[in-house]
């Protein structure tokens, strides 16, 4: 596959060394990945893209440039200071904030628009308060069905509901929950049953006379179809339920074996400045600990990525990198700054200064973000958001094409 010119970068500024581990990001591949969720969905479902902690670690502002070129113009993120990067960045679109509003950021959610997630008593008292003078913020209401995090219980809505009736300047337009279990499609129906009969009954509370939108589907339960529900509001107008995707977005499914996926890739490659290469006898240890003792003369070479960079601890004498093809195994334990890898078997000299591959996902050699998180115990989610934060970062592809189908 030919190289592609980057469209935007965060590299360094002119005068700035160039640094010793870079990231790039393939928003061609992120688009196809969109395109899937979104061609999966049926008529009354749309998509709300989740973009929180930077896009999953993969760049705010690049993967928001890309989404509202492909025609989408809503994103959920955790806070008010992503939103406001957002908006800094030349979003207009809604944005909903999946962490709602403490009391400082309330005004900020008036002036910039945003759409905050209504879970705690101490926000209704907040709206009660001083408020912009015809002002209206628009809502959504959580419901927990079983996470135990954020939202109200079902017995707790109808006094909710008769709380938000006495305050003009905040109207309902969303309701949502949240999965805990979505791989496991027996726990997410059961949790999607709690929700449906919670909201069904309430449809024609006063406050809720603006409602119009309903999500509830994270990436597991996407993947299994369960994103709506029959419902209609009383009005008579129709209800839209979003699909709420993270993970899947930037290549990584939840549920390994489904086939129905395979268009779904990972968009993250990441590399190492290769700082020295090193002939050591055998018999010579390598790294903190000696835990490394070459068992010949051995050629070490140094990467310029270690745990402060994301790359686990846990890979040490495990992980590798890869160079023309071939793996190249990490040598003793992994520093906070560096890592050795034993360039022996290589029937090249590698230069001082070289890009090694440390994630690739063209490269079939190469560890991916799935391997190292179960490696590592934890999950993809993690090493991704971990990975590279501190990288010079490259995004290649083009962000203009249109989202076909888009709803």
């Amino acid at each position: 596959m030919r190289d592609r010119a980057p469209i935007s970068h965060s590299l360094p500024e002119p005068g700035f060394p160039e640094g010793r581990t870079r990231v790039t990001v393939d928003l061609d591949q992120f688009a196809r990945n969109v395109r899937k969720v979104a061609e999966s969905l049926r008529k009354n479902e749309g998509l709300l893209p989740v973009i929180k902690a930077n896009a999953y670690g993969h760049g705010l502002l690049p993967v928001m440039t890309a989404l509202s070129s492909m025609g989408i113009d809503r994103v959920a993120v955790m806070g008010a200071d992503e939103a406001l990067s957002l908006r800094r960045g030349g979003f207009t679109g809604t944005i909903v904030l999946l962490g709602g509003f403490s009391g400082p950021e309330l005004s900020l959610c008036f002036k910039e628009r945003l759409t905050p997630v209504l879970h705690h008593r101490e926000q209704l008292r907040l709206l009660e308060g001083d408020s912009p003078p015809h002002s209206i913020l628009d809502l959504h209401l959580k419901i927990d069905s079983g996470m135990g995090r954020l939202g109200f219980l079902p017995e707790e809505i109808p006094e909710i509901l008769g709380l938000l009736s006495g305050i003009s300047n905040a109207r309902i337009t969303g309701i949502m929950t949240h999965f805990p279990l979505s791989e496991d499609r027996k726990d997410t129906e059961s949790c999607l049953e709690l929700f449906r009969n919670t909201v069904l009954p309430i449809l024609s509370h006063p406050s809720l006379s603006d409602l119009s939108v309903i999500h509830m589907a994270n990436s597991g339960a996407v993947m299994q179809g369960l994103v709506s529900f029959e419902a209609l509001h009383p009005s008579g107008r129709p209800l839209t339920f979003w699909a709420r995707p993270g993970l899947i977005l930037y290549g990584h499914l939840p549920l390994a074996g489904d086939t129905g996926w395979s268009e779904i890739a990972p968009i993250l490659t990441v590399e190492a400045r290769l700082l020295s290469v090193r002939t050591l006898p055998k018999g010579h240890s390598v790294s903190y600990g000696r835990t490394e003792v070459l068992s010949r003369d051995s050629r070490i070479g140094i990467l310029g990525m270690g745990y402060a960079d994301g790359l686990s601890r846990e890979l040490s004498g495990r992980g590798w990198g890869v160079i023309d093809g071939r793996m190249v195994p990490f040598a003793g334990r992994v520093c906070m700054d560096m890592v050795a890898v034993d360039l022996t078997g290589l029937p090249r000299e590698p230069k001082v200064g070289e890009w090694v591959k440390i994630i690739n996902p063209r490269d079939a050699e190469s560890m991916t973000v799935d391997q190292i998180a179960r490696w590592t115990g934890t999950i993809p989610y993690e090493v991704l958001c971990l990975l590279g934060h501190r990288s010079d970062r490259r995004f290649v592809g083009d962000a203009g094409r249109s989202l076909e189908n888009s709803r």
